[in-house]
């Protein structure tokens, strides 16, 4: 329930507290005229995106968060505004903001106006806030009675940008050298992996008795000793149990295996999960398989489908010593030993080199990873050390 304020019942509510404390004489308050907005965080804030089905044709809006600390807010203490430099991503929900803080001067009282009349509301870090039009926050002093008022305002993109672009951002001599590590992403950040460290629930895991593949926002992927695919997921606790696959276990990637997953559009609570990598089966193009899974309860429902290549596919995904994947922009793109960078736009059959996507033409080393955030920024680090970021503009 939201707290309101009248400006006389502030005044009176602060002069009352400042005589009372007059009694105690052990007590000493400074009283300051003088205050302003010195710091805001955005908290967490959800983003809904529009995705439309290839075959079916079906519209599907799909929730994700955003880490709002990610986004700077400044604060222009001559003009008294508040606002964010960068915009947020298309789609954020403006209506529904939350604060994880909000830091004043000498203690002042942040309050924020209706928008519709002269109430004043204190502001919590728990209170969702309407920022799709400009909103005024307002500093009481510890006086009682000096204020000072700040137009706050908010900005998302209303494009998801159409040109994509490479940034070399860091040349890291320690991420150097490496054969068979993988970047991950962990919410708005990446990281450089030993290749049995997946992130799972948004934390890292790893495990020495299996080799972990993948994971989504349920199930955790793996593989044994003996080539089998296995899954566990919160309902299973720690037990993992085999994965159903509609053709041979043989081809089963071996080695240089690679998973990404994404929401499915058609259907509710649904995945699509691709792996990739090596099999004995296929000295030249890399197997592909993928999984429907659909949340049941609290357990998945889901059979991996190997997608063959035959004669009539003469875009292929080659094999490599390495790969790595990633899902950017409602495309599969696959990186690895090769330096070359290929794009799926048919969730995994065929994969074509694009020039849209391209590694930069310097870009060196010999083998590079692959990752995509959740501020929507690709990552590749390559075993030279460069570190690259692309972004749609």
């Amino acid at each position: 329930m939201k707290r309101t304020l009248s400006p006389l019942f502030l005044l009176v509510a602060a002069a009352a507290m400042f005589v009372s404390c007059l009694g105690d004489n052990n007590n000493e308050v400074t009283e300051y005229s003088d205050t302003a907005v010195t710091g805001v965080t955005l908290g967490t804030l959800n983003r809904y995106t529009h995705t439309t089905s290839t075959k079916t044709g079906n519209d599907t809006i799909i929730k994700t968060t955003i880490t709002g600390s990610s986004y700077k807010i400044t604060i222009d203490q001559l003009a008294r505004t508040i606002y964010n430099q960068d915009s947020l991503p298309m789609g954020t929900d403006l209506a529904h903001v939350t604060l994880s803080s909000l830091t004043t001067k000498n203690s002042g009282v942040a309050l924020i106006k209706s928008m519709n009349s002269d109430t004043l509301y204190y502001i919590s870090s728990t209170d969702s806030l309407d920022f799709t039009q400009p909103r005024i926050i307002r500093v009481l002093a510890t006086n009682g009675i000096d204020t000072r008022d700040y137009t706050m305002t908010l900005s998302a993109s209303t494009t998801l940008g159409t040109t994509f672009g490479w940034q070399q951002v860091a040349q890291r001599d320690d991420l150097a050298g490496w054969t068979d590590k993988k970047l991950v992403a962990i919410g708005d950040s990446v990281k450089l992996v030993d290749k049995n460290v997946i992130v799972a629930y948004d934390e890292l895991f790893t495990l020495d008795s299996l080799t972990l593949i993948g994971a989504t926002d349920y199930e955790i992927f793996a593989m044994d000793a003996d080539g089998r695919l296995k899954m566990t997921n919160e309902s299973l606790g720690m037990n993992w149990r085999d994965e159903e696959l509609d053709d041979s276990t043989a081809l089963l990637p071996s080695t240089a295996m690679a998973m990404t997953s994404w929401k499915y559009a058609p259907a509710d609570s649904t995945d699509y999960i691709l792996l990739a990598g090596n099999s004995d089966a296929d000295s030249t193009n890399a197997v592909c398989w993928r999984k429907l899974s659909q949340v049941k309860g609290t357990d998945t429902v889901g059979t991996w489908v190997y997608m063959p290549v035959d004669g009539t596919n003469h875009y292929a995904l080659p094999r490599q010593d390495y790969l790595s994947l990633a899902y950017y922009n409602n495309n599969v793109l696959a990186v690895g030993s090769n330096m070359k960078l290929y794009q799926s736009r048919d969730q995994g059959i065929t994969w074509k080199t694009n020039s849209t996507y391209a590694l930069p033409t310097q870009i060196g080393g010999t083998r590079a990873t692959i990752a995509a955030d959740k501020l929507n920024r690709l990552w590749v680090v390559t075993d030279s050390g460069e570190v690259w970021k692309g972004t749609l503009r």
